[in-house]
């Protein structure tokens, strides 16, 4: 079969204007259906030319409505009619031309959409796969430092680490440490100090 003449309507970049007469069968006397669908079951190409120019961009407006993507609906209504064209054999005089190629239509919309879905699982669960594993390295990181830092607070001289236990750790105010330590606070800012640039020192001589 050679290529589906594309009608152009489904050319258009922008989404198709809707209204109520768009999506109502096209003109056509009351023989010239049945005609096309028997042309069309005796493999007569000119036949699907004719759906096509004929039918097309009321098709493509039905898949619109449906999917409400315009790109989707060009494809579903190109899908559409390559499906009439290998499924032409399975009408018969008694079928309706244009409610069988609704139905096809229709049908590709709800495969479009199905795909749609599927993909978007598919990414979300990707997703949820990636920020899970960015915050197990986290967590990993965070852990690794808390431990680090214990190790490195470990290395103070005592008189250091109260003060560092009781700012940071407890989270007591200068004053606070000053009477729990029974120290003047300008030894507890002194020491706190010394005691951060030390522990700086040590993580950087760690790593």
């Amino acid at each position: 079969m050679s290529s589906i003449p594309i009608h152009p309507s489904l050319q258009a970049p922008h989404a198709p204007v809707i209204s109520a007469r768009d999506i109502t069968a096209p003109m056509a006397t009351q023989s010239e259906p049945v005609s096309l669908l028997a042309r069309l079951r005796s493999r007569d190409e000119a036949a699907l030319v004719q759906i096509t120019r004929q039918y097309g961009a009321a098709m493509t407006r039905a898949a619109f409505l449906h999917t409400g993507d315009a790109a989707a609906a060009e494809d579903a209504t190109q899908e559409a009619l390559i499906g009439a064209w290998e499924g032409g054999h399975r009408t018969n005089e008694a079928t309706p031309l244009w409610p069988w190629l609704l139905g096809i239509t229709l049908n590709h919309c709800r495969k479009h959409l199905r795909s749609l879905s599927r993909r978007r699982r598919r990414e979300q669960h990707a997703h949820a796969l990636r920020q899970a594993h960015q915050a197990s390295i986290e967590r990993n990181a965070d852990s690794d430092r808390a431990e680090a830092l214990r190790i490195a607070l470990l290395t103070l001289p005592e008189l250091f680490r109260c003060v560092i236990i009781l700012r940071y750790e407890q989270g007591l105010s200068i004053v606070q440490t000053a009477e729990a330590l029974n120290l003047p606070q300008g030894t507890v800012k002194r020491r706190c100090h010394d005691a951060i640039s030390r522990l700086k020192q040590h993580m950087r001589d760690a790593t």
